[in-house]
């Protein structure tokens, strides 16, 4: 069994630059933490979260972690991502899956808009 996998599951967009920038913060959050962080998708966009998660189970992690790339609790992070990773953890029942919370819940969230508001103010 190898260390967790994590997902950074994001809503998708018809614009491919959108998605583009998802991945490429996968990405860099892949360097800074030197570890593997997939991109996925809730729709509009591959691959998708139940992909990822498929994905993430070929590699025996010991969980899979999901961070959903969200700034607001609404029906996305409260029903169908958890409906996605329930349907998921019932093909995969050996391997436990934690979804983590939402962007707009992290701690120092809201210290962040106001410096970035107070840096374009003075």
């Amino acid at each position: 069994m190898s260390a967790a996998a994590f997902i950074l599951a994001a809503h998708g967009s018809r614009l491919a630059s959108a998605n583009d920038e998802v991945r490429a913060l996968a990405a860099r959050l892949s360097e800074i933490l030197g570890h593997p962080i997939r991109a996925a998708f809730l729709e509009l966009a591959l691959p998708s979260i139940a992909d990822a998660i498929e994905s993430a189970a070929k590699d025996s992690p010991s969980e899979i972690l999901i961070l959903p790339y969200f700034l607001t609790q609404g029906k996305h992070v409260l029903q169908d991502i958890p409906a996605i990773i329930a349907a998921e953890a019932e093909r995969f029942p050996k391997l436990k899956m934690r979804l983590l919370p939402y962007l707009g819940q992290s701690e120092g969230w809201a210290e962040q808009i106001a410096e970035r508001i107070r840096s374009n103010l003075f």
